[in-house]
């Protein structure tokens, strides 16, 4: 899991909390959710190639994120 933190922080110069609360695998899609904090709600916006979705709270924080098939990043 850190090691997928470090390269979505450093291929998109992305400030992402390091404490994790929860994350889920799709192995069927090899896509991965990572959450960081709750947010009732929270407004995702993909990154310029569409592989990272970066899900932010109504404070602009970055809630979660959505690694769309973690075997191209």
């Amino acid at each position: 899991m850190r090691e997928v933190l470090g390269k979505v922080r450093r291929k998109y110069h992305l400030r992402i909390p390091s404490r994790v609360i929860m994350a889920d695998y799709d192995d069927k899609e090899g896509d991965l959710y990572i959450r960081f904090r709750e947010a009732k709600h929270t407004e995702g916006e993909p990154t310029d190639d569409g592989l990272v979705i970066v899900h932010r709270d109504v404070e602009n924080r970055t809630a979660a994120i959505e690694v769309l098939n973690l075997a191209e990043l």
